[in-house]
C-alpha cells in the first residue's frame, strides 16, 4: 500500500523477509552479557559485538510471520495499526499483527489502545491480531516508564523472535508555519535526519510516518472514512488528571489555548477537532 497526500508519500508494503543473525549467535551474544552491570540496551560494546558478527555466513533471511507495533491509543499509532492490518488483509499475507503498549505515567495508554485494537478487528473483520501485550514498569521511575521500558522490551522481544519487524507510528513535528509552540522532542522536526527503516543483526525497525505530520494523517483518516469512527476512539492528550477528567477528556476541550498540552494543540491544528 502506497499513500500520497500533501506531496508526501508513505510506503506501507510489508517486507517478506528480514535479515537477522542466526539464532544461536544471537543467544550467545545475550548469554555472554548476562553478568554485565550495564543494561544490554545501553551497552555500546554489546552493539559493537553485534556489528562484528554481521558477516554473510552468520546471517539468514527470516520470513516475516509477525510484525509488532507500539500502540499508545493516539491518532498516529492507531492509524498505522489500522493500515498495516488492512494491508495484511488485502494482500492476503501470512502475517500476524502483535500490538504492544506500556502503562506510562499517564495510565490511559493501554486502555485506549485496546479500544483501537477491538475496532480494527471488527471493522476489518480480521482474526490475525495477537493478544495485546501490555507492560507495567514502576510508575515512580519516570525514565523507565517514558523511555527505557521500550528499549528493554525491544531487546528481549527481538531476541525471542516475538516478531521480525517492529513498527512505530511516530510522526514529524508540524512546520514552523503552523504557529505552534516548539515541541520539546526536537528529533521530530521535519529537517531531522531520521531513517524510516533501520536494522542490525537482531533488530529491524520501520517507522513509516517519520517524514509526515499529523495534518498528512488527517487527510488519510478522511480518505479511508475513519474520521467519525476510528479517530474519536483515539486519545493524544498529556494533560494532568484534573484537566482531563482522569484522562477521559482532552484538556483542549476546556482549557484556554495557552494552557493546553502541546499534543492537544497539534491535534487541533491537524484535524480541526479533538474528538
Amino acid at each position: 500500500m502506497i499513500l500520497s497526500y500533501l506531496g508526501k508519500t508513505v510506503d506501507l508494503t510489508i517486507p517478506k523477509t528480514s535479515t537477522k543473525l542466526k539464532q544461536d549467535i544471537i543467544d550467545s551474544l545475550y548469554d555472554n552479557h548476562e553478568l554485565k552491570t550495564v543494561p544490554i540496551y545501553e551497552d555500546t560494546k554489546f552493539f559493537q559485538q553485534v556489528r562484528k558478527h554481521e558477516i554473510p555466513e552468520n546471517l539468514e533471511e527470516r520470513p516475516v510471520k509477525v510484525i509488532g507495533q507500539w500502540m499508545s491509543g493516539g491518532a498516529d499509532s492507531s492509524l498505522l495499526a489500522y493500515l498495516l492490518c488492512k494491508e495484511i488483509r488485502d494482500q492476503n499475507l501470512d502475517v500476524k499483527f502483535q500490538p504492544l503498549s506500556v502503562r506510562r505515567g499517564r495510565p490511559n495508554n493501554p486502555i485506549y489502545a485496546e479500544g483501537v485494537v477491538d475496532f480494527i478487528k471488527e471493522d476489518l473483520d480480521v482474526d490475525f491480531i495477537l493478544p495485546h501485550e501490555v507492560y507495567y514498569p514502576p510508575l515512580k521511575d519516570s525514565e523507565m516508564t517514558e523511555l527505557k521500558i521500550f528499549w528493554e522490551r525491544d531487546s528481549e522481544n527481538f531476541r525471542r523472535n516475538m516478531f521480525q519487524i517492529l513498527y512505530s507510528g511516530i510522526t514529524s513535528n508540524p512546520p514552523d508555519s503552523a504557529g505552534l509552540p516548539r515541541n520539546k522532542e526536537r528529533t521530530r522536526d521535519e529537517e531531522s535526519d531520521r531513517p524510516i527503516e533501520s536494522r542490525n543483526g537482531i533488530k529491524h525497525y520501520i517507522n513509516p510516518f517519520f517524514q509526515v505530520n499529523k495534518r498528512w494523517e488527517a487527510g488519510i483518516y478522511e480518505q479511508f472514512e475513519l474520521l467519525d469512527s476510528l479517530f474519536p476512539l483515539t486519545y493524544s492528550c498529556e494533560g494532568d488528571a484534573e484537566d482531563t477528567k482522569t484522562h477521559t477528556w482532552h484538556c483542549g476541550n476546556t482549557l484556554p489555548y495557552e494552557r493546553q498540552c502541546w499534543w492537544c494543540q497539534e491535534r487541533m491544528w491537524a484535524f480541526g477537532r479533538l474528538q
